[in-house]
């Protein structure tokens, strides 16, 4: 089956929002840690800047997904921590470049702090790969 949007109302907010309230899926899950502006080699990428950090997680999360045998079109959820309300503009902007037709649903958080004071935003993904 493939994935099925589900839509039982629309609001004005939610009729410019680039997610889905609701997926209904099967096939073979797929679950990713929290990811953070860090590359492959351990440096941390945009120091100070969340949208490049933001940037650089999904850049981590389309790997693992294609690792996984994927595309970003099978993420079903992202959870995006950030460690600023101000953020979010930026990293929304970079994670809708990434997912750019994709109507994941999404739940964003603010937090006090993360792993490292250095990490400002950290997205964790669910998929389905059918």
């Amino acid at each position: 089956m493939p994935k099925q949007h589900i839509h039982t109302y629309e609001t004005r907010y939610h009729a410019r929002a680039t997610y889905s309230k609701a997926i209904r899926a099967s096939g073979d899950f797929l679950f990713l840690q929290g990811q953070v502006g860090v590359d492959l080699d351990g440096q941390l990428i945009g120091p100070g800047d969340p949208g490049q950090q933001a940037h650089q997680a999904c850049r981590n999360i389309k790997q693992f997904v294609e690792e996984a045998g994927g595309t970003l079109k099978d993420i079903c959820k992202l959870t995006v921590y950030v460690t600023d309300i101000a953020y979010r503009p930026a990293v929304y902007a970079a994670i809708n470049e990434w997912f750019e037709g994709v109507h994941h649903c999404s739940t964003g958080v603010v937090v006090q702090g993360l792993a490292d004071p250095a990490f400002l935003v950290e997205i964790d993904a669910m998929g389905v790969i059918d």
